[in-house]
């Protein structure tokens, strides 16, 4: 919940010839703005939870407990957020500290007793800063990131948990702190917090739950130049539209061609609902693309096709977050 400012025009008249005055017969500006305090409820809808709870959503229920919060009433208004698509108005209450958790809640003994992980990346901006549960996967690992390990220690019917905060070598210093931070105070749950940096000896504990030691990623260069294109017929013409830096898996619509420079490669992801002049013109796009950032910086980028579904390793992990496609709606003819 959020409250904002809104601003609207004063409401009032003025004799025609005559300026306008305020209650203490004052002059007054005539165009004087009034503030309105507004409050915002945002309702945000994670990427496996059902399409039906928007709809059964109802924000008259929630006034009385709303104006009980604010201690007055107020223009109310609502707004729908997806995840990892949020308002950076909604994320900046968060600080860099929001943090999206798999599966549902509450969650089963089985998964109470699973070894969960955390990446912590900041996409363009810090406000774009999320803590998203991932893969428990040693694989998944970058040295140019940060990540959280919630591992469970089961002692006869009783469950506890130590967190492991592990700082990738090469990730910035005001990542590793934020990362920390969440990790002491975004777990209400665990009894101990072990701050872990890469490469000096992490406990078998914390590999083992990771499924073993392999190798993994040693630097997140991608980030400094990463950008994802739209390509698009849908209007009528073919366009190519680049997204904003804060992308995330779901912003690959299947009824289009998508482009991702990842500074060594150029993918061309192809929705299975994509038309045939997308594809091709798609690929041709990319095809400029890359010869232009050839001539621009001398170096080349190796070009690939990537169809829906059949995303590489090496793909998947230039996003964050990743995760399964939703089902699409059967629609009947």
């Amino acid at each position: 919940m959020e409250q904002y400012l809104a601003i609207k025009k004063k409401e009032g008249t003025k004799n025609e010839g005559a300026e306008a005055t305020d209650e203490n017969g004052e002059e007054g500006d005539p165009d004087e703005e009034e503030v309105t305090p507004v409050c915002k409820v945002f309702f945000w809808q994670g990427r496996d939870a059902s399409k039906v709870c928007w709809p059964q959503f109802s924000l008259s229920s929630f006034k009385k407990k709303i104006y009980d919060t604010i201690g007055r009433k107020m223009p109310i208004e609502d707004e729908r957020c997806y995840q990892q698509q949020e308002n950076p108005k909604l994320l900046s209450h968060f600080r860099g500290r929001f943090i999206i958790h798999k599966g549902k809640r509450p969650s089963s003994n089985t998964e109470q007793n699973k070894a969960r992980l955390y990446q912590v990346r900041q996409n363009g901006h810090i406000l774009a800063q999320r803590c998203v549960e991932i893969g428990c996967s040693s694989l998944l690992l970058n040295s140019g990131f940060c990540y959280i390990l919630k591992v469970p220690v089961v002692k006869e019917d009783d469950i506890s948990y130590i967190l492991y905060v592990w700082v990738g070598s090469k990730s910035s210093e005001d990542l590793m702190n934020s990362t920390i931070d969440i990790g002491r105070e975004g777990f209400d749950d665990v009894d101990t917090v072990s701050i872990l940096y890469e490469g000096t000896n992490e406990p078998d504990i914390f590999w083992n739950a990771l499924g073993g030691r392999k190798v993994y990623d040693t630097n997140a260069d991608f980030m400094n130049v990463i950008r994802l294109f739209r390509c698009s017929n849908e209007r009528g013409y073919f366009s190519v539209s680049e997204k904003w830096a804060d992308f995330c898996q779901d912003d690959l619509q299947d009824e289009d061609v998508m482009i991702l420079d990842s500074g060594q490669d150029v993918f061309v992801w192809v929705g299975e609902e994509s038309s045939d002049i997308e594809r091709k013109l798609g690929l041709k796009s990319a095809q400029l693309y890359q010869q232009h950032v050839q001539d621009l910086t001398g170096q080349s980028r190796k070009l690939s096709v990537v169809r829906r579904g059949k995303e590489t390793l090496k793909f998947i992990k230039l996003f964050h977050g990743w995760g399964q496609f939703r089902a699409r709606l059967k629609t009947s003819s």
